[in-house]
């Protein structure tokens, strides 16, 4: 089967017209002084051309897609449908935007009884990677891997190590050099064996060895409360600064090299406090979402944060909230001018056009446009 599977892949990026390949260093990577602002883009969601169109305008760092691998490839006997992931790659390609996939959600073919197969994942990423080089910059390996449904397994940190670690070698063996973005911690509400405290599931990457293996942390944020100042003990688990408590894991294992990345990011909506309702206005969302970008960006061991969606995702993605920069055809969210602005200061108008901005250099207001 696995054999089967490898075969496919590698027949169908020998005969497919590749992507153009040449984006310049992105930011927020490992050894990088420079921030990256980065942004969800969903090939099945509303107004995706839109959302492609926007590329070039907004010049964002990073673009992340989400690939549900048994949606896209149900039938290991059968090469997938990579029409709509072609149409992302050159897009990105042209505005010199850095891609990220985030691969969830593996085919039952493809899991084990402790979790996702090494082998198997192996091969899709070598096709991916090989298909659209100099373009997929990073892979976040399946997210919320603290939880049942993240992992496709009881969470088994690890379980997630020795995958991780058979992942990255085989990649490394073939020269494919791509970051890996591991775990996207999922904070929860409450334990159990379905679902591991976040910092718990960290502290058992620690001890399977992560320190020397483990260049990147994802963070996934997508049920918040409060206002982005306040502090950890304020929000609990559950505040916007949670990433503090993340480093201190990380310091805490003797791991200050490790970078994080939140590879989500959902403003408050009264889900978990009434008092967060006031985010439900679009202006308030906007000021909220500044006042993230200032605060994350001025952490140095903070490499790129992805705001929530470019354009609206599908009903059945409610992980990713509701808001999106592209409201319709012709109208945009506050946010979109406020980003916009942000990423114009990180590329002043008249230079050669940089990847990211130094963490050293201030961050200016912006004034809002609706």
């Amino acid at each position: 089967m696995k054999r089967i599977v490898f075969t496919a892949l590698i027949l169908l990026v020998l005969l497919s017209c590749l992507a153009p390949r040449n984006v310049q260093a992105v930011a927020g990577v490992p050894g990088s002084p420079e921030f990256g602002y980065g942004a969800w883009l969903h090939p099945d969601g509303k107004y995706f051309q839109e959302g492609l169109n926007s590329l070039s305008d907004l010049q964002l760092d990073w673009i992340a897609v989400d690939l549900d691998w048994a949606k896209w490839m149900p039938d290991p006997g059968k090469t997938p449908d990579v029409s709509a992931l072609d149409r992302v790659m050159q897009s990105a390609a042209g505005s010199g935007i850095a891609v990220m996939i985030s691969i969830s959600n593996p085919p039952t073919w493809a899991v084990t009884k402790q979790g996702p197969d090494a082998i198997v994942t192996s091969q899709t990423l070598v096709f991916l990677a090989t298909r659209y080089a100099g373009i997929l910059q990073a892979v976040e390996l399946f997210p919320a891997a603290n939880t049942f449904e993240g992992w496709n397994a009881s969470p088994d940190p690890a379980a997630y190590a020795r995958m991780y670690t058979d992942v990255k070698t085989s990649l490394t063996s073939l020269g494919i050099d791509i970051f890996l973005v591991a775990a996207g911690l999922h904070p929860v509400a409450q334990t159990s064996a379905r679902a591991w405290n976040d910092l718990d599931f960290l502290r058992g990457l620690y001890a399977a060895g992560a320190a020397q293996w483990l260049d990147v942390i994802g963070l996934r944020l997508n049920h918040l409360t409060g206002n982005p100042l306040n502090t950890s003990q304020e929000g609990m688990s559950f505040g916007l600064r949670h990433y503090e408590a993340v480093r201190q894991v990380m310091l805490d294992n003797n791991h200050p090299s490790g970078m994080i990345w939140i590879t989500q990011l959902c403003v408050p909506d009264g889900t978990i406090n009434s008092g967060d309702k006031v985010y439900q206005n679009s202006q308030r969302q906007a000021e909220w979402l500044q006042q993230t970008a200032i605060q994350i960006r001025s952490q140095l061991y903070m490499g790129v944060v992805f705001f929530q969606n470019i354009n609206p995702p599908s009903s059945s993605a409610a992980e990713f909230g509701k808001i999106a920069l592209i409201l319709s055809s012709d109208s945009f969210h506050p946010f979109y001018s406020v980003l916009k602005a942000i990423i114009q200061q990180t590329h002043p108008v008249g230079q050669e056009q940089s990847s990211g901005r130094p963490k050293s250099n201030s961050l200016l207001k912006c004034k809002y446009k609706t």
